[in-house]
């Protein structure tokens, strides 16, 4: 089993330094066409590239005008399927209007609540609060995020199996970390405190992680060959919640060259985009004033405009 092990690991090692290649075409806006990785082809002026239709949106209800035409523009587009947002602990004007588009929501419970002393009770309150989400991910880089909110991952660990034992809801883990090896050990440790298909069940727990670096996507990829593959139970389900270029005019170019990897290297299902709005990284600025707002190069091939 090991040595079938370290084959895998070499031929996913493989695909990671050789998906670099570049497309070419023309500037006019394609056809949507879905890849076998689920992968959208969208032509842009720097070539064609592979796009996951998920995108990380903050809750902010001085922006959801603009957010609202955003997301419109990429929804009639075939651009957005679904969206990662924070929650507060009610419906707030994000939430309604992100609904309302008909945009699928995976929603993050926020760090602080994970010290809520009844985590049983927390999730219902939750779950009542918004019942047109279908999963909610428990916390997000919670070993590191923020000084206030750090707690140990095995603290994390007992509190989302508490979670998990008390709801039939889809629960997704925590994203870890993404640079560097650090998330990759934090996944391998969440694995030996019980992230295992037969105390975990796959059919109800995905695993979110970040990457945001070729060294650390390999990183990932090594520990889901040797901590997270059970080729006896089946494996879980690999959602990136956050990857991104923080300079606009690379954003095109990470997409291109890092996406096919996330799929075929890393398995991931699912891509997230960070974010619609988040400083360097955005796809668009000034959404708080919808006429004056701007748009990267990456959201005007994404939406077909000039």
């Amino acid at each position: 089993m090991r040595f079938l092990r370290v084959n895998l690991l070499v031929s996913v090692l493989v695909i990671l330094s050789g998906c670099n290649s570049r497309f070419f075409s023309p500037v006019e806006p394609s056809e949507v066409n879905n890849t076998d990785s689920g992968l959208i082809l969208v032509d842009t002026p720097e070539g064609q590239i592979q796009w996951s239709p998920y995108i990380v949106v903050h809750s902010d209800g001085g922006a959801v005008e603009g957010y609202r035409k955003a997301l419109t523009l990429l929804k009639s587009r075939g651009m957005v399927r679904g969206v990662r947002v924070g929650l507060s602990g009610y419906r707030d004007t994000v939430v309604q209007m992100i609904s309302s588009l008909g945009i699928e929501m995976v929603g993050i419970i926020p760090n602080e609540s994970l010290f809520d002393l009844n985590p049983e009770a927390m999730i219902d309150r939750y779950i009542s609060a918004y019942p047109d989400i279908r999963i909610f991910q428990i916390g997000n880089e919670v070993t590191t995020i923020n000084q206030a909110q750090k707690m140990t991952i095995e603290q994390y660990m007992d509190i989302f199996k508490k979670i998990y034992d008390h709801t039939s809801t889809t629960l997704m883990t925590q994203s870890t970390f993404g640079s560097g090896f650090y998330g990759s050990n934090e996944l391998k440790r969440m694995v030996e405190l019980g992230l295992k298909p037969n105390i975990l069940s796959p059919q109800r727990v995905i695993v979110g992680i970040n990457v945001y670096s070729d060294y650390t996507l390999s990183e990932y990829v090594s520990a889901r060959v040797q901590y997270l593959d059970d080729h006896n139970q089946g494996g879980y389900r690999i959602w990136v919640m956050e990857t991104g270029s923080s300079n606009p005019t690379e954003q095109i170019a990470h997409v291109r060259s890092f996406y096919p990897r996330l799929a075929s290297a890393l398995g991931a299902e699912r891509i997230y985009w960070y974010a619609l709005w988040a400083g360097d990284y955005s796809l668009i600025t000034n959404p708080q004033d919808p006429n004056r707002m701007t748009y990267s190069p990456l959201f005007k091939a994404l939406a077909g405009i000039q």
